[in-house]
């Protein structure tokens, strides 16, 4: 159980971050930010492990490609939520809501080819 570790790290994190806001704002900002980056790093390697298995799954089922698209969408949303969370927890909302539309754009462009194929089979379908 790794959530243990994490939540221990987070929680030692949060009391620097409390410690140090009353004496150095920007400390303490800094120590919040790589906190934030460790414990996202931290999920990242937890979920390897998942992503390779649905890989191989989605191989093995023909819908590969879908598949791909799928996961490169929810790594996109993450990340893009992840650095929106971190510009909003220095006080910089317009940046973190720009960020998060960028993400929301990269995901639309990214599911284009999809949207095309959908488009192309329900036209068949019915045709």
């Amino acid at each position: 159980m790794n959530i243990v570790k994490y939540c221990g790290a987070a929680l030692c994190a949060l009391c620097m971050v409390i410690l140090l806001r009353g004496q150095k704002s920007g400390f303490s900002t800094g120590v919040a930010a790589t906190a934030a980056v460790l414990l996202f790093g931290a999920a990242v390697s937890e979920l390897l492990p998942v992503m390779r298995e649905v890989s191989e799954m989605a191989n093995g089922s023909g819908v590969g490609k879908w598949m791909a698209v799928m996961m490169k969408t929810l790594g996109i949303a993450i990340v893009a939520q992840f650095g929106a969370d971190i510009c909003r927890d220095s006080g910089e909302t317009s940046i973190a809501s720009k960020l998060e539309m960028v993400g929301k754009a990269e995901i639309i462009l990214l599911a284009l080819p999809l949207m095309r194929e959908l488009i192309a089979l329900a036209v068949r379908l019915v045709g």
